[in-house]
């Protein structure tokens, strides 16, 4: 009995999942759909919170310590708590998911928001950009499981295809259109408007609600530029683009850039863009 016992804590430990740590959604997505079932996939910061101004919760210390790697993808958040999390683990790897890619300062995506604390996190927005933080990720999950390597490249190779295809449907999507600006409160969108050779004028100034004499800067420019769609963020207030909205007499849609299912929300995205004239 109890070498039965002792058995089957073995197994209990052998096939335990080792814990990867994520901050937003659209990673968890990526580990997902490489490594299905193969991890522990944990997100720092939930649905609807702001990788802006959220910080760490007590219970997730222990997520912290259990962790094997933590993959990073440059929102402030991480700014704010890296060396303590490598406090709390030393052992704890970290991982960074965009190590392939060029970032750009906010400010080079879009000339009205003047954002002066580094560069643009957004990668993950842009197709181009997901396939590289993909390779970087598949890099990692075979070092750190090696039996199952030729399964995670198999589904990379399937998930580079459906990018592709993704792309190529956005590209085409865009490209019809003749209007190239789009308004938006937080510069989100700052690589994704870059590869599909659009402009995003952001309503936020310095990562704050703008003054009155700023909102109606914006509202003069995208009068003259027949904006009629004004896109937030579940993440950020409304109340400047309430204001624009009825300058314009603009309709206001919500957009997720932290939507887990980043396929179907980055179709979402560039087809509301595409008729946001």
């Amino acid at each position: 009995m109890r070498a039965i016992i002792a058995i089957f804590f073995l197994t209990l430990v052998l096939s335990a999942k080792e814990t990867i740590l994520v901050s937003i959604l659209p990673q968890k997505y990526i580990v997902d759909t490489l490594a299905p079932d193969s991890f522990n996939v944990s997100v720092l910061i939930p649905k609807g919170a702001s990788p802006a101004t959220f910080s760490l919760k007590p219970s997730q210390a222990m997520l912290i310590k259990k962790a094997t790697c933590y993959f990073t993808i440059g929102v402030p958040f991480e700014k704010r708590w890296l060396k303590k999390f490598k406090a709390i683990n030393p052992n704890l790897k970290i991982v960074d998911m965009g190590e392939y890619l060029h970032r750009f300062p906010m400010k080079a995506h879009h000339h009205e928001h003047h954002h002066t604390d580094g560069h643009d996190p957004h990668i993950w927005l842009a197709p181009p950009y997901m396939q590289l933080i993909a390779r970087r990720t598949l890099q990692e999950l075979c070092a750190l499981d090696t039996k199952q390597c030729n399964l995670y490249q198999k589904n990379f190779v399937r998930f580079i295809d459906k990018i592709a295809k993704i792309d190529m449907r956005l590209f085409k999507m865009l490209q019809k259109s003749s209007h190239k600006t789009f308004l938006i409160f937080h510069p989100s969108l700052g690589y994704f408007a870059k590869v599909y050779g659009l402009h995003q004028m952001a309503i936020e100034e310095e990562g704050k609600e703008p003054k009155i004499a700023h909102l109606m800067e914006i509202a003069k420019r995208a009068k003259e530029l027949h904006i009629k769609m004004i896109f937030i963020e579940p993440q950020f207030p409304k109340r400047s683009a309430k204001f624009l909205a009825k300058k314009l007499n603009a309709k206001i849609v919500v957009i997720d850039p932290l939507a887990y299912e980043w396929d179907t929300n980055i179709i979402a995205i560039g087809k509301a863009i595409a008729q946001s004239h």
